[in-house]
């Protein structure tokens, strides 16, 4: 059995290097910071000062120790997750239109999100060395459990079209599929509603 546990601000870099090598491979996360580097540096230190923020609003989740982690975002979260992510840009500056690209990129993700108040899977990573054991599987059923307790939906979004038919396993469904402007990657959009609630419709997006 995979415990999960609310992370704590002493768990940050343990964490945050999960989750920069884990999205070494989305492309929403290469397209908004770059892939120039150690890719894999670079995403641990924008997860870093996400979480930096994140941890304290308890929306960090832990898989045992260090294999995996979630950000989930509550309906109640909405405003400082968009806050942190609009604010997090590129670690660095080489890059001269790197600011830009990101919270363009990232403005245009939010834009798309439902309108309604709903828990967001914001990301989901497992180290790899823990892969196939059930640890992703693990973090994603317990934000569910938070959802179907309230009663409320969940959205997330993907850049990787490997993971469409991995989140279909657990009941989401694609509501959305758009490419990013400027030649940024395709995004796909995806819900899931708590049985006997969902109404099969789209979501309400943003402007």
């Amino acid at each position: 059995m995979v415990e999960i546990s609310r992370a704590s601000l002493d768990r940050l870099t343990p964490l945050a290097s999960v989750l920069g090598r884990s999205f070494v491979v989305e492309p929403m996360m290469l397209w908004s910071l770059g892939d120039r580097g150690d890719v894999a540096e670079r995403l641990t230190q924008s997860f870093a000062r996400t979480l930096e923020n994140l941890i304290p609003l308890d929306m960090v989740w832990e898989a045992g120790v260090a294999e995996g982690a979630a950000i989930w975002v509550p309906p109640s979260g909405a405003a400082a997750w968009k806050q942190t992510q609009l604010g997090g840009g590129p670690p660095d500056a080489s890059e001269p239109e790197a600011e830009a690209r990101y919270s363009g990129f990232w403005t245009w993700v939010e834009s798309r999100l439902p309108t309604e108040p709903l828990w967001h899977l914001d990301a989901v990573a497992v180290d790899p060395a823990g892969r196939g054991r059930g640890i992703g599987a693990a973090l994603i059923e317990h934000g569910l459990a938070m959802a179907r307790a309230d009663l409320v939906g969940v959205v997330l979004e993907t850049g990787n079209p490997g993971n469409v038919p991995y989140y279909e396993r657990f009941g989401f469904r694609v509501v959305d599929k758009e490419d990013a402007p400027l030649g940024g990657p395709t995004v796909w959009f995806m819900r899931w509603d708590p049985p006997g609630t969902g109404s099969g419709r789209r979501p309400t997006l943003g402007p």
